[in-house]
């Protein structure tokens, strides 16, 4: 019976740590700013794919401060889908920060 609740218990901890994985922070997203977006590693696909799609990723699953969530789910997925199709002009266009600065960031 013991052995059961510990399995249990663990099986609940391994849960809530992949559900808190799914909450990205203020902080994650300043880190996708500064070293994202203003070290300009979107300028370079190639050299930076890896690090750019942990950063969609988070921006895609981020909840903005304001704004519209289609706005936000149409802004990331084409960010997102520039990263996969491996396309830098397609990357330039959707990295456009006034764009989602204007409708989404708190001032």
């Amino acid at each position: 019976m013991f052995t059961l609740m510990v399995v249990c218990f663990g099986m609940a901890m391994v849960q809530s740590s992949n559900a808190d994985d799914k909450k990205i922070t203020h902080e994650q997203i300043e880190e996708v700013m500064k070293k994202g977006f203003k070290a300009k590693l979107h300028e370079d696909l190639a050299a930076n794919k890896d690090v750019l799609a942990k950063y969609a990723a988070w921006l895609a699953a981020y909840n903005p401060p304001k704004g519209d969530a289609q706005s936000w789910k149409k802004k990331t997925d084409a960010f997102t889908a520039a990263i996969k199709a491996n396309d830098q002009a397609a990357l330039k266009k959707a990295s456009n920060c006034k764009a989602c600065h204007n409708v989404h960031k708190k001032k």
